[in-house]
């Protein structure tokens, strides 16, 4: 490509890029799953190679992780449907609450700003148009169990030929190289589960954080509402926020202002816990992006695989700095990803964005 004029060069490079991306866009219902799969075959692992030195078969070591986790993880989305399904059957009083402080809204608001009622009307009727969206969502979702049925095969499979992926990486790469792919993959295998499993240690905790504080401040549907908050908190950064606004929402439609206070001020408490005990203890400094990068890459998993992406664009982020911080012609594509370089900096930017979430 050297003997191309510059701008030609960066001409083929976007190009190439604009089709990675296109091409992660039409084969999101094959890959998502896949990637995913990749993800919980790093989880289990550190235990399958602990259970295979014990001298446990690979196979039955596989199936004993595989059926025990997603055993767990089915249970789970029982009781979250038992939640729903609790939630669903309120439904009409929920509405009726709604209404009436729909009303009371347009009367305080008409009263205090001069807004008229049918400009009030327009806008009441937008958000409850934005149903639509949430009927297509889990119409999007009941279409793809049949895919995410296939994440404890592809788990699997993953974990039973580790060995021949591990072979193929090395033939793939020269001889001289062999050192640092090694390094690149010996490091993978720490940094990412360890990561992994302290953001679902940390999402546990604060799903009983979460929980019992709306239920101590009077909230509806406390668990189902922490459960929610405590999700989308591992997605860094944005996370906590979209969380805790859904339960803000939900308190301002159905209960009182004063009460959405009360949130307000338990999500200034939650977060204190989780950045400055629960986070530095549990998921330390396994993966260490800067801000910039993370939200940018959050931004654009979202575009392209929807919550998902935004799920997993940081373990893929961490593998992705690992590679780059190993290869001498990608360091600094390394350091640009990484924390350092703002040392002098970084006290003051972390307690400013600490506010949100650092999960990365």
């Amino acid at each position: 490509m050297e003997k191309y004029p510059l701008a030609l060069r960066y001409l083929i490079r976007l190009l190439l890029l604009f089709t990675v991306v296109t091409a992660l866009i039409m084969t999101r219902q094959l890959l998502v799953p896949l990637f995913l799969s990749i993800l919980f075959a790093y989880l289990l692992y550190p235990a399958a190679h602990k259970m295979e030195q014990g001298q446990f078969p690979r196979i039955a070591t596989n199936l004993i992780l595989i059926v025990g986790s997603f055993t767990l993880l089915v249970g789970v989305i029982y009781g979250i449907a038992l939640l729903i399904v609790t939630f669903t059957e309120d439904l009409p009083e929920i509405k009726e609450q709604l209404d009436t402080n729909i009303t009371r809204f347009r009367w305080a608001l008409g009263r205090t700003f001069g807004v008229t009622a049918e400009q009030l009307d327009s806008v009441v009727e937008s958000i409850r148009g934005s149903g639509q969206y949430i009927a297509e969502f889990f119409t999007g979702t009941a279409n793809t169990i049949l895919t995410v049925g296939l994440l404890p095969v592809y788990t699997f499979l993953l974990l039973f030929y580790r060995n021949k992926f591990q072979d193929f990486v090395f033939q793939l790469v020269p001889d001289s190289q062999h050192q640092v792919t090694r390094a690149i993959i010996d490091q993978a295998a720490e940094v990412v589960p360890k990561y992994l499993k302290g953001l679902f240690m940390v999402c546990f905790i604060l799903i009983g954080l979460n929980s019992l504080g709306f239920y101590l401040i009077g909230v509806n549907y406390a668990l189902l509402l922490g459960l929610i908050a405590a999700i989308f908190n591992l997605i860094p950064y944005l996370g906590t926020v979209i969380g805790y606004g859904i339960a803000l929402l939900f308190v301002l439609a159905t209960q009182s202002p004063t009460l959405a206070l009360g949130v307000i001020g338990q999500f200034f408490v939650v977060q204190f816990i989780e950045n400055n005990i629960l986070t530095p203890n549990i998921t330390g400094s396994y993966v260490q992006i800067n801000p910039l990068v993370t939200i940018l890459s959050l931004i654009a998993g979202g575009m392209i695989w929807g919550l998902p992406g935004m799920f997993m664009v940081i373990p893929y982020l961490a593998m992705l700095k690992i590679v780059c911080e190993n290869i001498e012609s990608l360091k600094p594509i390394g350091f640009l990803l990484g924390t350092r370089g703002t040392e002098e900096h970084s006290l003051t930017l972390q307690s400013f964005i600490k506010i949100g979430s650092d999960n990365s």
